[in-house]
């Protein structure tokens, strides 16, 4: 019999469910509400799908499991290596439970790749993983009996470098939406009935699905529902306007789905990683750096020395065949003088770079850590971290205001080994309405969003909700956090809390509140630097789907 089920809604903000719940919809959510306790939940700084979702099951902040993106800053250089699984320290409520014999099950929960075992159960990935291959679920066979269960193979997100969420075109096509809502649709329809499958044919104690269909509609169809933003028409509207809380009413069905095949004595809690709100402006941050002196750049187009591989350069002559031959001497490089037009970050020159953007932040470019830094010793950086701040106070928005609502150091925001990982600086802009791009080349400082297909963006008060026997009904609760959401549902289901979660118990979830139980000897795994468990080939396309997505520039 199941233990605790938890529905997470990636997106999810109370903005949108509580009209539609007094609208008379989302009955199985409403439920939810009506009989269990309920509040906002506060978000990661910045609140992004992978801190948000290894917080919210390690109950860690990210100074210590060490996910602050999609991508870590690879420390002694300038590259980004992609996250996955191995690379957050803590355990997780998945690895946690099985530990403590608990059976689990895990459907398209972020930041689960590569898949790791768990006891009597099994593992589906979510974001970020490849969109097929046998190693995107566990144990060995899952995949398999996936494409059983659906007659043709699982797909587990869309490929959304098609879909190019950031470049704001001289028009707004609307028929390019129509495919991807479909395709949205279908790969949820897909998750909605393999969760039915082993909820009904492998029950666990531990159910944990993440339904992404929300996040992913009010990234790509907010405009089409909200008349202030600057994409809205009422063609769009006509078209898309009921996408989002279409994606609501679906999540509605796996929130009952679950309910129903779990039954009604089972506690069932509903997460999110963020809340959700319009994307009105980009802040071009490189282009402020430079015109702030922090960071300088060669301007294209200028000649350098590019590298051909031997077997390229045969192949280009007709010779491809050779080239095959040579086997690994084809790899050799040869040089070749090569004109550089497209503006990127390999013409930053870090000779007279102080500082540069990474991971929707500020980096110093410090020496001793950054491969050519040179701002030298602590006080050199204290005094650049503060003339960045300072300066970022002074930007002044479209609309004439103040644009920087705060700005906060790495040490202000996490606490933790893993600290050394994050951008030097953190900060927001406009209420979120507008965020940081990291682009080459452009002219303004500020671009307006308005035929870009991404038109909405993360906020930070995301949803916590659980009914359980014992729950006070209906009692909505205050200044959660999502660290705060591990331990709670320990809590909930009687289970010992790690005395090194950084999350507080939120005890106002019982109407007779009861003592918890804690573990002082269940110590979290150190959490690794690894290798990436993809090829090039795969890591390529993650993170052209990523950029797709908007998350990666």
């Amino acid at each position: 019999m199941t233990r605790l089920a938890i529905v997470g809604i990636d997106g999810a903000t109370y903005d949108i469910i509580h009209p539609m719940v007094e609208a008379g919809e989302l009955p199985h959510i409403a439920r939810v509400l009506r009989e269990g306790v309920s509040g906002a939940l506060e978000s990661e700084k910045p609140p992004m799908t992978p801190p948000a979702w290894t917080s919210m099951f390690t109950g860690l902040n990210p100074g210590k499991h060490g996910v602050f993106h999609f991508i870590r800053r690879d420390l002694g250089t300038y590259q980004n290596l992609l996250n996955d699984s191995r690379n957050y320290a803590g355990k997780d409520l998945m690895s946690l439970l099985s530990a403590r014999g608990w059976s689990v099950g895990s459907l398209s929960v972020p930041m689960t790749y590569p898949p790791f075992p768990v006891k009597d159960g099994y593992m589906v990935s979510g974001i970020p993983m490849p969109l097929s291959g046998d190693t995107i679920a566990w144990p060995p066979g899952t995949v398999q009996e996936m494409e059983k269960v659906l007659g043709y193979p699982y797909q587990p997100d869309v490929d959304y470098a098609p879909y190019d969420g950031d470049t704001e075109t001289a028009t707004d096509d609307l028929a390019r939406y129509a495919k991807l809502r479909d395709e949205l649709f279908r790969l949820e329809r897909d998750r909605l009935k393999l969760q039915a499958h082993y909820l009904k044919n492998n029950p666990v104690d531990l159910y944990f699905a993440v339904v992404s269909v929300t996040d992913r509609c009010q990234h790509y169809f907010w405009k089409f529902q909200d008349r202030s933003h600057a994409g809205w028409t009422e063609e769009g509207e006509k078209l898309y306007g009921e996408v989002i809380r279409d994606a609501y009413r679906l999540a509605d069905e796996f929130v009952g789905e679950v309910r129903a095949l779990v039954g009604d004595e089972v506690p069932l809690a509903l997460v999110s990683d963020h809340g959700f709100g319009p994307q009105n402006y980009d802040f071009h941050v490189n282009r402020w750096l430079e015109e702030e002196g922090f960071l300088v750049r060669r301007h294209v187009p200028y000649w350098t020395v590019g590298k051909l591989p031997l077997k390229d350069a045969l192949a280009r002559v007709g010779l491809g065949g050779l080239g095959r031959l040579l086997g690994p001497l084809g790899r050799i490089p040869l040089l070749r003088p090569k004109r550089k037009t497209t503006a990127t970050a390999q013409d930053i020159v870090w000779s007279k770079t102080r500082a540069f953007a990474s991971l929707h932040g500020i980096c110093i470019n410090y020496a001793g850590r950054e491969p050519e830094g040179i701002v030298q010793g602590e006080t050199a950086y204290q005094q650049t971290v503060e003339e960045v701040r300072a300066a970022l106070a002074k930007i002044v928005g479209p609309d004439g205001q103040p644009a920087t609502d705060f700005s906060i150091t790495k040490e202000e925001t996490y606490q933790g080994p893993r600290t050394a990982e994050a951008p030097d600086i953190q900060f927001q802009m406009m209420g979120l309405r507008c965020i940081t791009k990291e682009s080459w080349g452009e002219s303004r400082l500020f671009g307006e969003r308005k035929h870009a297909m991404i038109s909405g963006q993360h906020r930070f008060n995301g949803i916590f909700a659980v009914q359980a026997p014992g729950v006070a009904s209906g009692k909505v609760v205050e200044g959660m956090h999502i660290q705060d959401t591990a331990p709670t549902l320990l809590y909930v289901v009687g289970e010992a809390v790690p005395t090194w979660m950084d999350g507080r118990i939120c005890g106002e979830v019982f109407a007779d509140p009861q003592e918890p139980v804690w573990d002082h000897a269940d110590e979290p795994q150190a959490g690794v630097q690894a290798e990436s468990s993809l090829d090039d080939d795969q890591n390529k396309a993650i993170e052209e789907s990523l950029r797709g997505l908007g998350y990666l520039q």
